[in-house]
């Protein structure tokens, strides 16, 4: 069977001989073969001259996403088996200090599209784009073939498959079924205790949990000691049970969500810690009583959802980003901490930085950055891919 054929415009090969993943409708000037979404083809420039493979979907802004650059790989189901084989291994010394962790990162394992998450014996996916949905079988052959993999659930509940004209989707996909919760666990920073987890990876969100947070975690255990701490959109309590965990004179925990706040609950029980107050309260609602009442805290943590999830957006969820962070700042004891982040990709962490200035110039209050923060090691970035870099955070000391 002959490949289809890709061929960009003259001009447009520029971004993927830099070895970016990603051909935008725009720099496509046709394509010769039959083709259905997801279905690989070979990139050439108007040339003539061979570029990538890549998955090809004609309903999508990004009408192409590379799954290798080099002539001589087939895109089978070796292929998958060796990515994803790779991944995995490039993972395998987060076992020392936790049974839960990204395996698979997208773009920046190769694998467009395609997110893999493992909570103890159960590995959970997201197919995210039209050619790893094409490939949704074949991947779920190899994630059940990893050692101790129990089952494998599928997690595509997400709005951005509509953007690649795909339903959402979820469900058991091989093996057993996952229990109600899931039970992970993290080394402390300590290096003796663990933290126990409970995840609900058929309805928390992302695909159950924050594997992203984890370093940050240990950050916020050691600050918390001995203060008066607020956790605001704390969702299950982990960075709660941080603070607790290090003595933490006690800690307000807030989310919108009855049920995340239950699994707090459950997750300070499964780490014999005091639950303090967990609130079901929305956060600028909240933080404006606080205000009013003048209460005020040590150490804040925000950890808010992402504000902007399209370019229109982002002047919206900069408004969001400064109120909360505005509001904090004004709770705040001197020599507090105010420990922020953003998890919106289209915000940068310059533009967060300068949201940040702008909250403290209208608080009256003298800020400094003492640490800033990222995303955890199983999210790595790729230099060609710099759209891999969301999470962005600060460590603050208000003066």
């Amino acid at each position: 069977m002959v490949e289809p054929t890709l061929f960009l415009k003259p001009g447009r090969e520029k971004s993927v001989l830099r070895r970016h993943p990603w051909i935008f409708s725009g720099a496509i000037a046709g394509v010769d073969g039959v083709t259905e979404p997801g279905d690989t083809v070979s990139v050439r420039a108007a040339s003539g001259e061979f570029l990538a493979r890549a998955a090809y979907n004609p309903h999508s802004q990004i009408a192409g996403r590379i799954w290798t650059w080099n002539e001589d790989t087939r895109i089978d189901a070796g292929f998958f088996r060796q990515r994803i084989e790779k991944s995995t291994a490039a993972r395998a010394a987060l076992a020392e200090t936790t049974n839960a962790m990204r395996l698979v990162y997208a773009e920046s394992d190769g694998l467009p599209g395609l997110i893999v998450d493992r909570y103890a014996d159960v590995v959970v996916c997201q197919f995210l784009a039209a050619g790893a949905e094409k490939w949704k079988q074949t991947i779920a052959d190899v994630l059940e073939g990893l050692p101790g993999v129990s089952g494998v659930y599928e997690r595509s509940d997400v709005d951005v498959r509509a953007k690649e004209g795909l339903q959402e989707q979820a469900g058991e996909l091989r093996g057993a079924s996952p229990p109600e919760l899931v039970e992970i666990w993290e080394s402390a920073p300590d290096g003796e205790d663990v933290w126990r987890y409970a995840v609900d990876v058929r309805r928390g969100h992302k695909t159950g949990f924050y594997l992203d947070q984890r370093e940050n975690r240990k950050v916020v255990a050691t600050l918390a000691r001995r203060q008066e701490t607020l956790n605001t959109f704390c969702y299950t309590g982990a960075f709660t049970v941080n603070t607790q965990w290090n003595q933490a004179s006690h800690t307000t925990s807030l989310d919108s969500s009855q049920p995340a706040l239950d699994i707090a609950q459950h997750n300070l029980s499964l780490n014999n810690l005091p639950a303090n107050d967990l609130i079901n309260a929305d956060a600028f609602t909240k933080f404006r009583e606080y205000r009013d009442r003048g209460e005020t805290f040590d150490l804040i943590i925000l950890d808010p959802p992402k504000f902007a999830h399209n370019e229109s957006q982002i002047r919206k969820a900069s408004r969001a980003y400064k109120d909360i962070n505005w509001l904090a700042l004004r709770l705040l004891n001197p020599s507090g901490h105010l420990i922020t982040f953003s998890c919106s990709g289209l915000v940068s962490e310059d533009l967060f930085q300068k949201i940040l200035f702008g909250a403290a110039l209208d608080a009256k209050r003298e800020v400094q950055i003492t640490q800033r923060l990222g995303q955890a090691s199983d999210h790595p970035i790729l230099l060609s891919f710099p759209e891999a870099d969301y999470l962005k955070g600060f460590v603050c000391r208000v003066g």
